[in-house]
Formats: structure tokens, sequence, C-alpha cells
């Protein structure tokens, strides 16, 4: 009887380990074919809820495999562009999806990011972008004043970005931190577009206003649909999910008036790393990215951008809810970029005491 059982043990364990075996077999076949698969390294500063599912359907369609690096919240695209300057010598990535054009002007100044094919250059059409082709903008979206509509009535809201220097407001008001991400963009930007002088005193007028600097676009949302904040800058994307949410917050488009700068436009921009390990790869990457249905997908998506291109264009791709004759500011990017330094200097000395 013992023996009969001890039998029995045995041929189960047999049975266990030859499906643990066979198993790993799988496994390890799977892995095999992951490495041998075509692969394109994306470096991206956009958030992955935005872009998670393009890239799912570019991997669907090609075949070729996504390595995607994200930042932080915080550090927001500062990391990466960080990252790629110092990896000059080595790349490790082979596209750049970045926060914005500031850092793929900055990352293309430095000499890090390659031209594209001509044909896409030519298809950007009005679409921001490198007159070398080394960063092509796509993907519209731009930075709103959210209000906490519990706080503000419609007679005391702001409606420009330097409202946020009024005293009434003082102690009441955030933006994101402006040493990263689509804040540092923005205030680059505006030493570009209206000047050093002007710039610096707007930053100490926050200082002097005890302006929350919060980690990031989301976070000052969030502060100002619990109405922590009155109200604070962020962008169409993050003011989107507040106002999907049921939050009382109202997004208003800053600086539409006579003499007044217009809103800040963003978009999204990619590059290819110079001397990536993938450049076939990275080149239908950026096919993939820069195209209308491409857009129509983030317009449709939590992005909930503005198609630039063309096509886009043409189609009127994008939201109902953004007004497409806004009054913008024409920002220089690459006089952006060449600002970027003096700005985050500023940014440190002013608002930071470093």
């Amino acid at each position: 009887m013992l023996r009969s059982s001890l039998t029995i043990v045995l041929s189960l364990i047999a049975v266990i380990l030859a499906v643990l075996f066979a198993i790993h077999i799988r496994h390890t076949a799977a892995a095999a074919s992951d490495l041998s698969a075509p692969t394109v390294v994306l470096y991206c500063g956009t958030d992955r809820e935005v872009v998670q599912d393009l890239l799912d359907q570019f991997q669907k369609e090609t075949g070729i495999h996504v390595d995607a690096k994200f930042d932080t919240e915080a550090a927001k695209a500062v990391g990466l562009m960080q990252e790629i300057e110092q990896e000059k010598s080595h790349p490790m990535g082979d596209v750049f999806w970045g926060g914005g054009p500031l850092f793929c002007a900055r990352l293309a100044a430095d000499g890090c990011l390659a031209p594209a094919p001509a044909d896409l250059v030519k298809a950007e059409g009005d679409a921001p972008h490198d007159g070398q082709g080394r960063w092509l903008g796509f993907a519209g979206s731009c930075r709103v004043l959210l209000v906490n509509t519990n706080v503000l009535d419609a007679a005391s809201m702001p409606h420009s970005y330097r409202d946020l220097t009024e005293a009434r407001f003082k102690g009441h008001i955030g933006i994101a931190n402006p040493l990263f991400g689509g804040q540092a963009a923005h205030v680059a930007a505006l030493f570009s577009f209206v000047g050093d002088r002007p710039t610096r005193e707007w930053l100490q007028g926050l200082k002097d206003n005890d302006c929350a600097l919060c980690a990031g676009m989301a976070d000052v949302k969030n502060r100002v649909a619990s109405g922590e904040l009155w109200f604070g800058i962020t962008s169409t994307i993050d003011a989107h999910v507040a106002v999907a949410g049921g939050k009382p917050v109202k997004i208003i488009f800053p600086d539409q008036g006579p003499g007044e700068i217009g809103v800040f436009p963003h978009c999204g921009a990619v590059g290819r790393i110079a001397g990536g390990p993938h450049p076939k790869e990275a080149e239908k990457l950026l096919r993939f990215l820069l195209s209308t249905r491409a857009e129509k997908a983030l317009a449709a998506g939590p992005g909930q951008n503005i198609g630039l291109l063309p096509g886009s264009v043409a189609q009127n791709v994008g939201p109902d809810w953004i007004p497409r004759k806004l009054k913008t500011m024409n920002v220089d990017w690459t006089d952006a970029a060449n600002k970027y330094p003096a700005s985050a200097r500023a940014i440190k000395q002013i608002l930071l005491d470093q």
C-alpha cells in the first residue's frame, strides 16, 4: 500500500516537472523571439496614458517592438533630454518624443538629433518644425487658466497670465515647477517673446504673490479642482480631465484681448536621435506618428490634441471645445531654446532663491 502511494506521488511529481519544463521552454523561445524582433528605443516625455494605445498600434502593424522609456511627472522631458545629451558619444535611444519643441530644439542645437527625410519635413506644412528637419511638431495643445468656480465667480475670474501676480489672488495661485516640462518651455518662450525684463518682473510677481510651484500640470489641475488653489496655469490636456470628471472648474483661454500676447501654443515634437542603434525602425516610427490618423487618435484620446499637420487642419481634427481661431504667441523655438539657460537661471534666482 505504501509502495503504491509512493509510486502515485512520484508519477504526479514527474507530470508536474514535465509541465513546468514545457512552460520554461515556451517562455525561453518567446524571449528569444522578442530579442530577435526588430526594436525601436523611444525616449518619451509625453504621458504614457496619452501615447500607449498609439504605440501598441504601431507595434501591431509593423511588428517592431517599442522599448519606451518615460520620464517622471516632475522631470517632464528635462531628465530625458539630459540623458540623451550624456549619451551623445554612445546613443542608446532612437527617437525622442519630448515635452514640446523647446527640448527638441535644445537637442538639435547640441547635435543630438539627426535630420528627418526631406519628404517628412515638407509634409509638415505650417506645423512647427526645425528648418533642417531635426525635430517635427504635431498634435497641438495650449496653456490655459483653470479656475475653481466654487471660489471665483465670472466677474472676478482671471483672463491673463499676468493675473497670477495680482495681489487679490495672493497665496491662491499655482504653476507647474518652471524648471521642467511645458512650464519651462512657457517661461523660456516668454523670455523670447516679451523680453527679459518683463519676464523677470513676472517671475518676481509670482514670488511676491506666494505662487505654489506644483509637481506638474496634473498637480495644478488637482489642486485647483479641490479648491486648494483658486486658479493656475495648466495644459488643455489636464484641464479637460478635470472638466470631464465633473469638477467645479472653468477653462479660460488667456490673453485674447487687444494688446495681449495670446495663449501659449504647445505641441508634441519628435526627432530621430543621431547615431541611434535602430535608424530604419526610428524612421518608421516617425512616419507613423507624423500622420493625420495618429493626430486623430491623439485628439480622440486623453490628450485631446489639435491636429497641426496639413491633412488634419483640412479635416478640422481636434476636440470641439478648443477654439480653432485662438490668438496665440508666435514663438521662435530656436530663440526660446537659446534663452532656456538664462530662463532657468532666473527661475532659480527669483522663485527658488538659489
